[in-house]
């Protein structure tokens, strides 16, 4: 299964099966999607889904996921 299309662009079937949230949103299979969800933690619409966010990026970025971690906290987002 192709998980990202000649483009790049993530396919619909890895959106399906690989979706950290609900309707497809956030799919984390890689380094480059774990980054991209990382990126764009701040449109999640609870602090639970952003820790959810951060926790199954960590697996593909771990420094990364820390350093977001820090800095939700500092700022009272999680």
């Amino acid at each position: 299964m192709a998980m990202r299309t000649p483009k790049g662009n993530v396919t619909a079937t890895a959106r399906k099966k690989k979706a950290t949230l609900s309707k497809g949103r956030f799919p984390i299979f890689d380094r480059k999607s774990a980054i991209s969800a990382l990126k764009l933690r701040g449109h999640a619409k609870s602090k639970e889904e952003r820790r959810r966010i951060i926790n199954r990026a960590a697996r593909y970025v771990p420094d990364m996921a820390r350093a977001a971690r820090e800095r939700d906290r500092r700022n009272g987002d999680i």
